[in-house]
């Protein structure tokens, strides 16, 4: 393993790179860590040689490696993030991936999962003791140089076995399909990251009323504010479960001190206590907050109630193909893919091919059942 933080030692393995016939990639950043994540280890491994890369170090200019991985097949594990947080260091859009993930799922494994993949093919159990680390530490212990090369060290290795199962079970063409389609995803500009001003309408707050939705849209402003500040990730100033119950009990315990809550955590009774006092008092005298579905998507508004009709049709399909393919049934079209075709309603695999909400696959294994799924009935 090499260990890259020059820039001299980064040109060095920028030329390795370029006479490799594959590269394996991952990356780690450290949003378990701090308020905005970053990319803080690029682990990067070729036939023979294993390389992690610091972009934190010093005079790092990731341009040139970016360029050269992109031009060569590369074998990733849940390539999607991976492929994020290298776009943040540099222009990157590679041209051929094989994501050892999507071929897990291909193949219906029960452990999908790298180091589940590692055990199975290379009969090396893998430590997870530095998987939820702080990669922005510097420096790296032993521990977590270890853990890091591992994680690229064994993809190509892996990839071989793999792509023979998938090629004896006719599936190959499926995964090469299902990975252009991601590669496609990620080349499309990303989505602006404005406030809608929805945010702090997290899971389990649709269901409150009154003063407890007030008082949570208040907490949550203030534990972003706090997060930020403090450069820490919100779930560790205050976990979202904590958020819920002091919004329920403070709405039902008008001006009761939050630290005679039962069950409150340690610091909601000690440092934090003021604060949050403040802050639900606040809630208390502002305006009542009120829950905001934001817009509706304008196919949803013409959807009636033969299209409802034909998407539990086209749903009950994808379960048999999936028990009949021992796979997950989503693998043959997603909720939202199978919505298009109800509300569409093509009546040949031209007509559903035009629709672009299947690949190519999807559409030759299960277009003729969808197909007959929303057929008109004879009358």
């Amino acid at each position: 393993m090499r260990y890259v933080d020059t820039p001299q030692g980064l040109e060095e393995a920028v030329h390795r790179l370029r006479d490799a016939p594959w590269a394996s990639v991952d990356t780690e950043a450290d949003s378990l860590h701090h308020y905005i994540e970053k990319l803080c280890l690029v682990q990067v491994s070729v036939p023979g040689e294993d390389y992690v890369i610091d972009p934190l170090a010093r005079g790092m200019e990731f341009g040139p490696m970016n360029a050269v991985l992109a031009a060569r097949p590369l074998n990733l594990h849940g390539a999607d993030f991976d492929i994020r947080m290298l776009k943040r260091a540099a222009t990157f859009q590679p041209s051929e991936i094989f994501d050892t993930n999507i071929a897990a799922q291909l193949l219906g494994y029960d452990g999908q999962g790298y180091a589940s993949l590692v055990e199975r093919h290379c009969g090396v159990k893998l430590l997870k003791t530095s998987q939820k680390a702080d990669w922005s530490r510097r420096p790296l212990d032993a521990k977590m140089l270890d853990y890091a090369w591992k994680d690229t060290h064994y993809l190509g290795p892996i990839r071989e076995v793999i792509e023979g199962e998938l090629r004896q079970l006719g599936r190959l063409e499926w995964h090469r399909q299902s990975c252009q389609k991601l590669l496609k995803t990620l080349a499309a500009p990303p989505l602006p990251r404005e406030s809608d001003g929805r945010e702090w309408q997290i899971k389990g707050s649709k269901e409150l009323t009154g003063q407890a939705l007030t008082a949570l849209k208040e907490l949550w402003h203030w534990r972003d504010e706090e997060a930020r500040r403090r450069d820490r990730p919100s779930f560790k100033v205050l976990n979202t479960d904590v958020l819920l119950d002091l919004a329920k009990w403070t709405a039902a315990h008008p001006g009761a001190d939050v630290g005679q809550m039962p069950k409150a955590p340690s610091n909601v009774r000690g440092d934090l206590r003021d604060r949050l006092n403040a802050v639900v008092r606040r809630a208390a005298e502002g305006p009542q907050a009120v829950w905001d579905s934001g817009p509706k998507p304008a196919e949803r508004k013409r959807w009636r109630n033969e299209d409802a009709e034909r998407f539990v049709k086209l749903k009950t399909e994808r379960q048999e193909l999936g028990q009949e393919h021992k796979l997950h049934p989503s693998l043959f079209g997603t909720n939202a893919a199978l919505e298009v075709i109800a509300s569409k309603n093509p009546r040949t695999l031209e007509d559903l091919s035009r629709l672009e909400c299947l690949m190519s696959w999807q559409v030759d294994v299960a277009g003729e059942r969808y197909l007959k799924a929303v057929a008109p009935r004879a009358k």
